[in-house]
């Protein structure tokens, strides 16, 4: 995640965010304009980024604002790109240790996992495939099966999203069903049988019907009716799961989910102690804006506290000892009016979150040390794997 741009949805599902572009020369010659940065010391910090583990391409370092002369050399060590988050990300979880990632992944077999267990999370009502079965859930093989679902036996609202996949890519919000017509939750009207054909044509391997979570009233007085999910993320050194770090991500006004790049979106850096607001944004780069009151509510931001905070964090604790040889997991948590939901789990969290909500590198010195002990551990249990593979040969 390197901007907030989004294509142009080709119909009711979320497409993809747009890939990042190069630096053009006009941005290069806006910040040496407003920040006095030449674009010879642009270009050196940018190749000097570039390399080790910091890994940060051009589009990321305007993203981020480290052009920005106020960050001292040390600050702007401390930020990954994403190639640099994905490595620090797999020292956590090498593949070796961590063979549960591709089940992690599956958010059908994922949360019907955690409801057995008894933790909260979202329930599925039905599946989209044309080849998978899913026990007692119903299957819907076809446009016309989903149709009928959508006509006769969903409950509204509903949440629709892929089985696989991160970003919101292909999730839609549907309040409600009005006769033929689905309403979407950004006000959108869709004929159903036209939203059936879209899903069956882009997702006909697996696609997740859902009760869609509706936020706790504190929330949602501030950030509308949409779920903002709050993203804790959790480590495991050996010692067991504890939280690192929480961003809330508070939707755009007409937005059907939380990815902040959705134009405008805004992103939250949470206090883990107490889950009061810290800081606020909304965008990157130069169109970056601090934020103290929500722009359409303007209910006041900074220095609100989230409902439900102790149990937001001991649910992302008790779904991450589920599967305790996870180094790292990123939570992605609906606090409703009856307490927090999981989500989902990414096995991959991008820090991008983290680094433009809390303006700081996810390699700071509060947090590089718990990477550290972390991917020590993982090294050790990749080692002793290795050496118990070799005794079998």
């Amino acid at each position: 995640m390197t901007d907030t741009s989004i294509q142009a949805p080709k119909g009711a599902l979320l497409d993809a965010p747009g890939k990042a572009k190069k630096a053009e020369a006009p941005m290069i010659a806006q910040v040496a304009k407003a920040y006095g940065v030449s674009p010879f010391r642009q270009m050196r910090d940018i190749f000097s980024m570039r390399r080790g583990a910091q890994k940060l391409s051009g589009p990321e370092y305007y993203s981020l604002r480290l052009f920005d002369p106020a960050k001292s050399a040390e600050d702007k060590r401390a930020f990954l790109g994403q190639a640099g988050v994905n490595a620090l990300n797999t020292s956590m979880n090498p593949p070796v240790a961590v063979p549960t990632r591709a089940f992690v992944g599956n958010k059908l077999l994922y949360t019907q996992l955690l409801t057995q267990l008894g933790i909260a999370t979202a329930q599925t009502q039905a599946l989209v495939s044309g080849f998978r079965d899913a026990g007692k859930l119903p299957v819907l093989r076809d446009a016309a099966a989903v149709a009928a679902f959508l006509r006769n036996d969903a409950t509204y609202p509903l949440f629709g999203k892929p089985h696989h996949g991160s970003l919101s890519e292909g999730s839609v919000r549907i309040q409600a069903r009005d006769g033929d017509s689905l309403r979407l939750g950004n006000g959108n009207i869709l004929n159903i049988d036209t939203f059936a054909a879209e899903v069956m044509e882009r997702y006909p391997g697996g696609f997740l019907f859902q009760d869609a979570l509706s936020p706790d009233p504190t929330m949602a007085g501030i950030a509308g009716a949409a779920i903002g999910c709050v993203r804790v993320v959790t480590t495991n050194d050996g010692s067991g799961p504890k939280p690192a770090y929480a961003v809330w991500k508070l939707p755009a006004p007409d937005a059907m989910s939380d990815n902040f790049w959705q134009a405008g979106s805004l992103l939250a850096h949470l206090d883990l102690t107490s889950g009061q607001v810290l800081s606020c944004v909304r965008g990157t780069g130069l169109k970056a804006e601090e934020i103290l009151d929500h722009p359409t509510s303007g209910q006041p931001v900074i220095g609100i506290t989230l409902p439900h905070w102790a149990e937001t964090l001991q649910i992302a604790c008790d779904a991450h000892a589920v599967f305790p040889e996870f180094g790292i997991c990123g939570f992605d948590i609906a606090v409703t009016a009856n307490g927090p939901h999981i989500v989902e789990c990414n096995d991959n969290p991008s820090h991008m979150l983290y680094q433009i909500a809390a303006a700081r590198g996810v390699a700071n010195s509060d947090l590089a040390p718990i990477w550290d002990a972390v991917a020590a551990r993982q090294t050790k249990q990749v080692a002793r794997l290795n050496e118990g593979a070799k005794k079998k040969r």
